[in-house]
C-alpha cells in the first residue's frame, strides 16, 4: 500500500504504476481513487468553464424541447385536459404483477382499493391547476399510498411505488386529489405522481412562482444539508435551492416553507452561517471538476431507490450533481440518455471502439446502459473509471449486493453476463 506521501509524489508527476491498476480493479476502495482529488488532478481542463450562465439557460431550453417529462413550471398552464390526466393516472401496470406488503402477497381486493383511490371519476373535462410548495423532503408515489409494495416477499429495498423524492421548497402543480383526500396528484419540474397532502403547503400562484423561479438562493452542495426548524429538521439534498432573503458579512438569512394546520403555506426565516461549506450562493460554475466533486460527495452513501434512505439511486446521483450548476435533467436513466447534449451511440461498437469514444469524453460525462447510469471520472492505464450508485453486480453468475455509491472500472458484470462496458448504449456530455 502506498503511503500518502508517495501517492502525492506520483500524482504530482502524473505517473501511474501497474500495482495501482491491479489494486483498483473492479470496485475499488483504494484511498487515492475514492477521493475526488486524484481525478481532479489528472483532469487537465477540469476548471475550464463548460457553459456560462447564458449557455446554461440555452441548454435547459433544449432539455425542455426534447424531454416530455421536464417542465418550466414558471410557464405551466393554468388548466390541463382531464382526459390526458386520466391517461397518466390510470397507468396501473405495476398492479398486474404479484406484489408483497410486509412480506405477504397482496390480494386483488387490495389492488382494487388502490385503483379506486385514484378517484378517476372525479376528474373534470378541464382541470384547473392549484399550487403548492413542499414543506419537507417528500416522496412521490406511483399510487396514492405510503405503504411500500415489493416484487419479492423478502425485499425491503426496492419499493415499486416509490418514484422519486422532492426537497423542501419545491413547487408542484396540483392536478387531482385521491378519494380519501390524503394525497394530491402533482407535477414537479421533472416528475408527476402522488404526494401526501401533509408534505405540502397550498398557496397562490404569485407566491408559488417565488419558488419556481427564485431570484436569489443558496444551493446545497453537500450530499445533504439539514436546517433546524424548532423541533423539526428540514432535510435538503444536493442541488436543492433555498430562497435567500438577505446577505450579511457572516450570515445568510433564508426563507423556508412551513405547512400550517389548515394546509396553507407560510414562511419562516432562518440564519445560515457563511462559513458553511454545505451551501453556495447561487449555482456553482459549470466546470467538469465541479460536477465530479459533487458526485463524490455521495461516495459510500447507501443506494436509495427513488430517494429512499435519504440517499440516491444511479440517476439521482447524476441529476443532483448537475443541479448544483443549474442544469435540470430528467429524473430517470432512459430519459437522461435521450435528452439534450452531445450523444455518442455505443450500440453496435466493439469494446475497443467503445473505449476510444469514452477516452475522449470530459470527466462528468455519463454512460448509460439499460436501467443504469455511471459518471465517467477518468482513466488508469487506459481503463475508464466511474462513480455510480450501485445496487448489485454479478461475479461468475452470482449476484453481489452492493447497495451503495461506489467507484469502479467498467469490468463489472451484469445479470446478462456482459460487462458494463459491453452493455453501454449511450455516452452523453451535457453541453
Amino acid at each position: 500500500m502506498f503511503s500518502r506521501l508517495v501517492c502525492s509524489l506520483l500524482l504530482a508527476v502524473g505517473i501511474l504504476l501497474q500495482p495501482l491498476a491491479v489494486a483498483a480493479s473492479g470496485i475499488t476502495t483504494y484511498p487515492a481513487l475514492v477521493s475526488p482529488a486524484y481525478w481532479l488532478k489528472q483532469n487537465q481542463e477540469g476548471d475550464k468553464l463548460v457553459l456560462d450562465d447564458k449557455g446554461i439557460d440555452s441548454f435547459n431550453t433544449k432539455i425542455l424541447s426534447v424531454s416530455r417529462t421536464v417542465f418550466d413550471l414558471s410557464a405551466y398552464p393554468t388548466t390541463v385536459s382531464g382526459d390526458a390526466l386520466k391517461t397518466r393516472i390510470m397507468n396501473y401496470a405495476v398492479l398486474e404483477d404479484d406484489l408483497y406488503l410486509n412480506g405477504n402477497k397482496v390480494s386483488d381486493n387490495y389492488k382494487n382499493i388502490l385503483r379506486s383511490q385514484t378517484n378517476i371519476k372525479a376528474i373534470p373535462a378541464t382541470v384547473t391547476v392549484r399550487y403548492a410548495v413542499t414543506t419537507t423532503r417528500a416522496p412521490i408515489r406511483n399510487l396514492p399510498t405510503g405503504q411500500g409494495l415489493f416484487y419479492y416477499a423478502a425485499d425491503k429495498e426496492f419499493d415499486v411505488l416509490q418514484e422519486t423524492s422532492l426537497d423542501p421548497g419545491e413547487p408542484v402543480a396540483i392536478l387531482h386529489q385521491s378519494t380519501n383526500g390524503y394525497f394530491y396528484y402533482v407535477q414537479s419540474y421533472n416528475y408527476s405522481g402522488w404526494i401526501s397532502r401533509f408534505n405540502v403547503g397550498l398557496t397562490d400562484k404569485r407566491t408559488w412562482l417565488q419558488y419556481a423561479k427564485p431570484k436569489d438562493f443558496l444551493v446545497v452542495t453537500d450530499a445533504k444539508y439539514v436546517l433546524r426548524l424548532g423541533k423539526n429538521e428540514l432535510l435538503y439534498q444536493q442541488g436543492a435551492r433555498i430562497n435567500l432573503v438577505k446577505e450579511e458579512p457572516a450570515l445568510y438569512t433564508v426563507e423556508v416553507p412551513v405547512r400550517q394546520p389548515n394546509g396553507n403555506l407560510s414562511k419562516t426565516r432562518l440564519q445560515v452561517p457563511k462559513v458553511s461549506k454545505a451551501v453556495h450562493k447561487g449555482y456553482l460554475p459549470y466546470t467538469s471538476n465541479n460536477i465530479v466533486s459533487s458526485a463524490f460527495k455521495f461516495y459510500g452513501m447507501p443506494y436509495g431507490w427513488g430517494g429512499l434512505k435519504d440517499s440516491v439511486d444511479c440517476s439521482a446521483l447524476v441529476l443532483n450533481a448537475y443541479r448544483t450548476v443549474g442544469i435540470y435533467l430528467p429524473r430517470n436513466t432512459d430519459e437522461q440518455a435521450n435528452t439534450a447534449g452531445i450523444r455518442n451511440l455505443l450500440e453496435g461498437l466493439d469494446n475497443a471502439q467503445r473505449l476510444s469514444v469514452i477516452r475522449d469524453l470530459q470527466p462528468g460525462a455519463c454512460l448509460y446502459m439499460d436501467g443504469h447510469v455511471v459518471m465517467y471520472i477518468g482513466q488508469i492505464n487506459g481503463a475508464p473509471y466511474s462513480i455510480h450508485a450501485l445496487g448489485s453486480h454479478y461475479v461468475k453468475g452470482v449476484r453481489q449486493r452492493e447497495m451503495q455509491v461506489v467507484v469502479s472500472d467498467l469490468t463489472l458484470q451484469r445479470s446478462s453476463g456482459n460487462s458494463f462496458l459491453a452493455d453501454l448504449q449511450t455516452a452523453v456530455e451535457f453541453k
